[in-house]
């Protein structure tokens, strides 16, 4: 078993290097399909362009609710490795009814080939960015001013405040 000194510096390295990759690539690829900045002479490409940029956004969405939610297994890392009490704290938000239904959402599409995905036209379908930029941002915001810093990295967060402001 490592060192608690090894552990604290793993996850402020973690937090730097990992965690800031997942904040970062969430808020600004959702900023990215809200902007409709996607363009292309050939439409085709636009079309592979635009599903792989919304599959990517899932898969960083999913990514940060497992954290945030799902307790960690042996080698995954979750926010409660970031507080001394191995906890969340008792205020901290509770998954709310938009983010479980983009949680299990996001697990079912992104990993499976299932029965549950929808239909092209289907409402349903409908990934609503703003929405889930707007739920997911007070979670990070907490987090920030929640963990113990002697877990996370200064640089993660500073420039994870500057990344949230594009949640609006």
């Amino acid at each position: 078993m490592a060192q608690p000194q090894d552990v604290l510096e793993y996850l402020r390295r973690y937090s730097k290097d990992h965690l800031l990759y997942e904040v970062e690539m969430f808020f600004r690829l959702g900023h990215l399909l809200m902007s409709g900045q996607l363009q292309t002479s050939q439409p085709e490409v636009a079309i592979v362009l635009h599903n792989a940029i919304i599959e990517s956004f899932v898969l960083h969405l999913r990514n940060l609710l497992d954290f945030f939610y799902t307790p960690p297994r042996k080698t995954d890392v979750g926010a409660t490795m970031f507080y001394n009490s191995g906890h969340l704290p008792p205020d901290f938000p509770r998954e709310s009814a938009i983010l479980h239904t983009a949680h299990r959402r996001a697990h079912k599409e992104m990993s499976h080939i299932t029965t549950e995905r929808h239909w092209e036209g289907d409402p349903a379908k409908v990934w609503e960015f703003h929405r889930l930029l707007r739920e997911v941002k007070p979670l990070v915001e907490r987090f920030l001013q929640t963990a113990s810093s002697a877990r996370v990295h200064p640089d993660f967060i500073q420039q994870t405040k500057l990344l949230i402001t594009i949640a609006g």
